[in-house]
């Protein structure tokens, strides 16, 4: 059975009942339940515990840590001395965390997501959020029926800058002649967990005709799919895409039909990192119009799954993996939610552009300093 604990101080804790294994999560700036990095991790490590569980039929105990950059030492260390083989630290501001700790604890296997520690006991897990995000950008590009698509920044580091210049990539490739309007929501890491001033750059990026508005701000991501749901719709698409003929095809709900005026057009969101299209659902049922157009996946899940199963397996290996379109690390979500909106035909598009990408044909650039 599993038990999940959560470290409210930095405090060593001790297990009443035997376990086989004893995995720790350290959250970053954000919280546990962001509907994006860190709850991705975090669903990644459930689904691992579970399958552990069912499959090798092992007693597994969670404990997690949710606290701010400057209490992440306290809780890996305090999750190390509880005796935990394995530790997951979602986010760069962990770095110095996890090298001091990782270099006391060196029974202790880490995994530190989006930076690096060369230490022995410590995997280092890199995404290549460029490739994704270019695709997004195509999708975006081709489908935007105003021409201007709009991106939501959380901290403004070479990081969010490299899904900015990817999806700026994409967009630019499906339409030379797009406007991509970009802003940041901050520069230290509360901007994070500032939906309001999030909104409130998507409220001016769409009175500048934004329709499309791709959100990499870990949890103020959450203002941008706000602002779309609650204003559903806008006036002035100038131009005819594959959206428009799909659009017709799509049943409105309720009150989009009462808010929205004959001509408007709806207002979409693009979610990163987990599968965010089912907040763009407004009444409960996929069928009908939803304001999620797709979602720029970075499957920390499966890095945390992946170091789960290899610590339960003893093959855990340390180093650094860099993964993206070729490793299936990065891609763009489709389900029940968005499958009306993005035709068949922009699909088989997207194909091919990931077979150029993965081959070398074509270099998706990303940001440098």
């Amino acid at each position: 059975m599993r038990t999940v604990l959560t470290l409210i101080a930095a405090a060593a804790l001790t297990f009443a009942s035997a376990q086989d294994f004893v995995f720790g999560l350290n959250f970053d700036a954000g919280g546990k339940f962001d509907g994006s990095f860190n709850e991705g991790t975090f669903r990644g490590m459930e689904r691992a515990i579970a399958d552990l569980e069912t499959q090798r039929g092992l007693e597994i105990d969670l404990l997690e840590f949710e606290g701010t950059p400057e209490t992440s030492a306290a809780g890996l260390r305090a999750m190390a001395e509880a005796g935990a083989d394995l530790i997951v630290a979602p986010g760069f501001n962990q770095t110095d965390s996890i090298a001091a700790v990782s270099s006391e604890f060196t029974d202790t296997f880490f995994v530190l997501i989006d930076s690096v520690v060369e230490n022995p006991n410590v995997r280092s897990v890199l995404f290549k959020e460029h490739e994704g995000s270019f695709m997004v950008g195509y999708i975006a590009g081709t489908l935007s029926q105003t021409g201007t698509v709009g991106f939501v920044g959380g901290m403004d580091i070479p990081l969010i800058r490299n899904f900015d210049a990817g999806y700026q990539e994409g967009v630019k490739y499906a339409c030379p002649d797009c406007t991509i309007i970009s802003n940041y929501v901050g520069v230290t890491p509360t901007a994070w967990n500032d939906p309001a001033r999030a909104k409130e750059l998507a409220v001016a990026q769409q009175a500048q005709g934004a329709d499309i508005i791709y959100a990499a701000a870990g949890a103020s991501g959450n203002g941008v799919i706000d602002f779309v749901k609650e204003n559903m719709c806008y006036q002035g698409a100038t131009r005819v895409t594959a959206l428009t003929e799909a659009l017709a095809n799509v049943p409105t709900y309720p009150a989009y039909a009462a808010a929205c005026a004959a001509g408007s057009q709806p207002l979409f969101f693009i979610g990163v990192d987990s599968n965010q299209n089912p907040f763009g659902d407004t009444d409960g049922d996929p069928a009908t119009l939803n304001h999620g157009l797709t979602s720029m996946l970075k499957r920390v899940d499966v890095a945390a799954y992946d170091a789960a199963f290899d610590v339960a397996d003893g093959a855990f290996e340390p180093g650094t993996l860099v993964l993206g379109l070729a490793e299936a690390g990065v891609g763009y979500a489709m389900d029940a939610y968005n499958e009306a909106l993005v035709p068949a035909s922009v699909l088989t598009e997207l194909a091919v552009i990931a077979d150029m990408i993965v081959s070398g044909q074509l270099v998706v650039q990303g940001f440098s300093d």
